[in-house]
């Protein structure tokens, strides 16, 4: 079992939990922050900043473009406007979208018919600050915006060619991951949990665990069919095939992380910790969609999601039928959500709602995103250096924590490391071996680390500092 095979080709989701990154940041609080991240993967640091309460100024380097062409799906469900879509059914489709294969039809026929609107918005600068001022895409290439209008067009695409049977798919990889040993994949899953995600994701719950690792469905945070195929996890990668160098469409994403790091294993809230007879009164998909939902209802209003959690899985309340007034919201909800269908892709027209086609967020943001394969070429662009207050790199891009782009940091600007703990995938000599790897590359760049140099202790991230 190789490590490229378990977390994949593409990463759709980070490997550690959300969190607002200013508070990272070492300067007056009254200055604009500038953040760069590297291999992000997902939305889930961005929304938080969208949080702060601070003016910030992110640029995002991803690896592929179909995670730009993803954050741009998820930031639209984020913003849509309270006419048109309420907090639950926002905080639902965003869920459903972010981290499972199989999704409500409902779900993906929101990002088919969208599609016409996104491409718009990729190609026409002046449309995409009309309708999505926070974004600005002028920094990418031509042909990077053309093969992001193909992957939006395979979204909405209805002709023989473009199926994605990512039931099969999945199942391909994970017989491909565990090799002689697949019969007894449950047992492999539970190694994997006991060994590595139990102590350390303590509110991850085994079940769901084991049931996203064999089928790629994470959250069903309202009772539905999840039977069709999620297309914004397909992407595309270069494959040997009968001695020629060919795309081979697929599902080539996580098999052994789970989406549940970024938004499920960990809270504020010091209640929803709660165990009984040695067993998580909450799910991590309950604690993502409470986490979801505040992050959301802040970014639309401005005000903290003060509302108390749901009631737990093992409450008197969790276990009674609907009532009347619930069946109402509910049938509320299908109602309005349906004014989404309003979209004539062969027009390319885009519904509107209200004056405006998305909320403008109570917030101060401007995202960028950067052309891709460009982290080695940003300390030659002059108008980068001594720009940014905050370094942010995925695990799986440490390999550019370089003295050269270090350049691009103010000189009291810190450095932030994504944690490898979570990372079941890791064998005990690679997860050893990466604190010295990081030591070493910070030590070349001149800067020291702040806290335990202790991999386990360090939440998160790994926190770093310039010295020179």
């Amino acid at each position: 079992m190789s490590l490229l095979e378990g977390i994949g080709h593409v990463s759709w989701w980070g490997f550690s939990p959300s969190q607002d990154l200013t508070k990272h940041c070492t300067h007056n609080k009254a200055q604009p922050v500038r953040v760069l991240t590297l291999g992000a993967n997902d939305l889930r640091h961005i929304l938080e900043l969208m949080c702060s309460g601070r003016e910030v100024e992110v640029y995002i380097l991803e690896t592929n473009l179909e995670i730009y062409c993803r954050h741009l799906m998820l930031l639209s469900v984020v913003l849509q406007p309270s006419s048109a879509m309420g907090l639950q059914e926002k905080t639902e489709l965003y869920l459903d979208m972010f981290g499972n294969s199989l999704v409500r039809s409902a779900s993906m026929k929101f990002a088919k018919n969208n599609v016409p609107n996104y491409i718009r918005m990729i190609t026409d600068d002046d449309y995409l600050k009309s309708t999505l001022p926070l974004l600005d895409l002028s920094l990418l290439k031509f042909k990077e915006r053309d093969f992001m209008e193909s992957i939006f067009k395979f979204w909405a695409a209805t002709d023989p060619q473009s199926i994605f049977q990512i039931e099969t798919l999945w199942d391909a990889r994970v017989r491909a991951y565990l090799g002689n040993r697949y019969d007894t994949g449950r047992n492999i899953f539970d190694m994997d949990f006991s060994m590595k995600l139990k102590e350390r994701a303590k509110l991850l719950d085994f079940n769901e665990y084991a049931t996203w690792r064999q089928k790629g469905t994470s959250y069903d945070v309202r009772d539905g069919v999840f039977d069709t195929p999620n297309r914004t996890l397909c992407s595309g990668i270069i494959k040997m095939m009968g001695g020629q160098k060919r795309l081979a469409r697929g599902y080539w994403g996580d098999i052994v992380c789970s989406p549940y790091l970024s938004h499920g294993i960990y809270t504020p809230i010091k209640e929803m910790y709660e165990v009984r007879n040695r067993i998580n009164v909450r799910t991590a998909s309950e604690i993502a969609e409470h986490n979801v939902m505040s992050l959301i209802y802040q970014i639309n209003s401005g005000k903290k999601y003060t509302a108390p959690p749901k009631p737990d899985r093992f409450s008197f309340e969790a276990t009674q039928p609907p009532t009347l007034d619930d069946i109402e919201e509910n049938e509320e909800e299908e109602n309005i959500s349906k004014k989404m269908e309003n979209v004539n892709i062969e027009n390319k027209t885009p519904a509107k709602f209200d004056s405006t086609l998305y909320n403008t967020p109570r917030c101060n943001i401007k995202i960028k995103f950067l052309p891709l394969g460009t982290a080695e070429q940003l300390p030659n662009k002059r108008n980068l250096l001594k720009t940014f207050d905050l370094l942010y790199f995925s695990a799986s891009q440490v390999s550019y924590f370089t003295p050269e782009i270090t350049a691009l940091l103010k000189d009291d600007a810190n450095i932030l490391i994504e944690n490898v703990k979570y990372v079941p995938a890791l064998d005990k000599e690679q997860e050893a071996a990466f604190l010295p790897k990081i030591k070493n590359l910070a030590e070349r760049a001149k800067c020291e680390m702040l806290g335990t140099n202790d991999l386990m202790n360090n939440n998160f991230h790994l926190s770093y500092h310039r010295t020179d």
